[in-house]
């Protein structure tokens, strides 16, 4: 399916995506999409960023945002938002996208009676039929036509051309394949149309041969321009009218189509809607070759004022159109071609007031923009100018106003040194509360590790001398025996030995919880330790930095001072040379 040419557009949008931030993209609209590229060169590679499916749009509407001229694009999944950078823009964009989503459809001529067609391509003048072809078989059958009559023209004229029946190209055939599936019938009807207006036109012509040159009333006066044929002339034009007929008998069987000449010069307008200027030349040529077609025939038809032609309008056949009738026809394509050349011209006049006013509206934009711009250059310029004023007229004040305005510079640097000594006073203070902080905090660590390393030494030795006492018992148990000699005294001594070794050990277990204990006292004393000694380092290395900036700080307002001095004593003896 290849896209519609008349429907398609390119050009710069910018386009609201989900966080809210304008994206400008190259936007391109074809025939069931707007898609949009980084710009026309990835177009070229086509490198898409994104793509809105039309098919699925409900309606596209204006709407106003922040920036530029904006429209929406409604579709059954989402809302796009869209802005073009005028009104203009914005106008053809929504024009084009209504269009893509509800195209303009005329009627399938082939699928209706003939009498329906004639109303439908009279009514449906756009359509771009096959005018083109239509004209060349409607001049060959012309061209036919007048051969014929040119042979025929001794014994009598024909005023009346052949324009039926225009029969339908290969190409219609082509483009309607699938409904050649269902025409035997139809074909069938055709045979036998062709083949009774066939019959027909052999008799009438039979008749027309077989007539006495002079005996019919009122083919007389037509015979009167020219002598009666001779023998060898009947004989020749006999023979080349069944030439002529076998010719028109191999001729393929194609559907008969008559069309007014109204609705072919109405069908004609959708193909030349081009320039004006083309259209003009080859309509006007169009008249010509009709006028000049029309004037020989009628040179070759002519007859006297009042002569009969009602035997000869009998004899017309069907699918064949008058003399008057083709007059009539061509002052009617005269007046359609005076109606397509004024509706183009109106169309040229609409398209230039509407230019002119997009012009004049771009124009006022661009004259209250350059407005503002200088509004906004002058109110600068305004406040530049009042700065300068009031540094003028402050030194035109004398040198009263510069002393009063350097003892005011002066006291305020004196205000903010105070300050800053009284800052640098307060972080000493507090570097050396925290200095013997971590004096104290050190020398109770220092504390704590020689109580702990007394407790540990104490715990080593009653460890030893539990051992001893164990040992003691163990050998003195071992050698008492068990035997009946032992009394109730050894007994009690057991039992005081195992009551006492139970003790030691309680205490032994003690003792170990209480060196536990100081060893984590010892650890969290030097976590404090490197905490504090940390913190003691940030502090001190503050503290420098402090105190290298008030140095700095006070050489500035030494410096300050002096010039300050310095200024003062240069207007003072200023002003003593000009008392003098």
């Amino acid at each position: 399916m290849t896209p519609d040419l008349l429907n398609f557009k390119k050009g710069w949008m910018s386009i609201l995506d989900e966080p809210g931030e304008w994206k400008k993209h190259w936007f391109v609209l074809t025939d069931s999409s707007l898609k949009y590229y980084r710009d026309s060169t990835a177009e070229e590679a086509d490198e898409l960023d994104g793509e809105i499916d039309l098919r699925s749009c409900t309606d596209v509407t204006e709407y106003a945002v922040q920036r530029n001229y904006g429209f929406q694009i409604h579709t059954k999944d989402a809302v796009y938002t869209l802005s073009a950078m005028t009104s203009g823009i914005r106008r053809n964009w929504i024009e084009a996208l209504r269009k893509t989503v509800r195209p303009t459809s005329a009627p399938d001529v082939t699928k209706l009676s003939d009498c329906n067609k004639e109303n439908t391509l009279h009514g449906y003048s756009t359509q771009k039929g096959s005018l083109k072809a239509g004209e060349q078989r409607g001049g060959s059958e012309v061209i036919g036509r007048g051969s014929l009559r040119k042979a025929d023209g001794q014994r009598q004229s024909l005023d009346y051309v052949e324009l039926s029946p225009l029969t339908q190209g290969p190409p219609q055939r082509a483009r309607t394949p699938a409904r050649t599936l269902d025409r035997p019938a139809k074909q069938e009807e055709l045979e036998r149309d062709l083949a009774q207006r066939s019959e027909e036109r052999r008799k009438w012509f039979e008749a027309t041969d077989s007539r006495p040159p002079e005996t019919a009333g009122g083919e007389g006066p037509r015979r009167g321009l020219g002598a009666p044929l001779t023998e060898d002339q009947q004989s020749r034009l006999s023979e080349e009218i069944e030439k002529k007929w076998q010719e028109l008998e191999k001729l393929p069987l194609r559907e008969n189509r008559r069309v007014p000449l109204t609705a072919l010069l109405n069908q004609s307008r959708g193909e030349r809607r081009g320039p004006p200027g083309d259209s003009h030349e080859a309509l006007e040529k169009e008249v010509q070759s009709l006028r000049a077609q029309l004037e020989a025939w009628r040179l070759q038809g002519e007859v006297p004022q009042g002569a009969p032609r009602s035997q000869e309008d009998s004899h017309i056949p069907p699918g064949y159109i008058s003399q008057e009738a083709c007059e009539r026809s061509l002052a009617a394509m005269e007046s359609s071609h005076q109606q397509v050349m004024e509706e183009l011209q109106r169309h040229h006049e609409r398209e230039l007031q509407r230019l002119q006013q997009e012009k004049e509206w771009l124009l006022a934009e661009e004259t209250a923009a350059t407005a503002s711009a200088i509004e906004a250059m002058k109110k600068a310029y305004q406040e530049e100018l009042s700065r300068e004023l009031s540094k003028t007229r402050s030194l035109q004040q004398g040198p009263d106003g510069l002393r009063k305005q350097h003892q005011s510079d002066v006291a305020a640097l004196k205000r903010e040194l105070q300050v800053l000594s009284e800052q640098y006073s307060q972080k000493c203070l507090e570097i050396g509360a925290l200095t013997r902080q971590a004096e104290e905090r050190e020398h109770t660590l220092r504390r704590c590790q020689q109580e702990g390393q007394e407790l540990l030494r104490h715990n080593q030795e009653l460890h030893a001398r539990l051992s001893e006492e164990i040992d003691r018992l163990r050998g003195f148990i071992a050698s008492q025996g068990t035997g009946d000699g032992c009394g109730r005294g050894s007994e009690r001594s057991s039992c005081e030995l195992e009551v006492l070794l139970r003790v030691k050990e309680n205490e032994l277990q003690y003792l170990k919880k209480e060196v536990q204990c100081l060893r984590d006292e010892l650890q969290m004393l030097q976590k404090d330790k490197r905490f504090t000694s940390g913190k003691y380092q940030d502090v001190y290395v503050e503290l420098n930095h402090i105190k290298t900036r008030s140095e700095r700080e006070i050489e500035q307002l030494k410096e300050h001072l002096r010039l300050a001095m310095a200024a003062l004593q240069e207007k003072e003896s200023l002003r003593n040379s000009l008392a003098e």
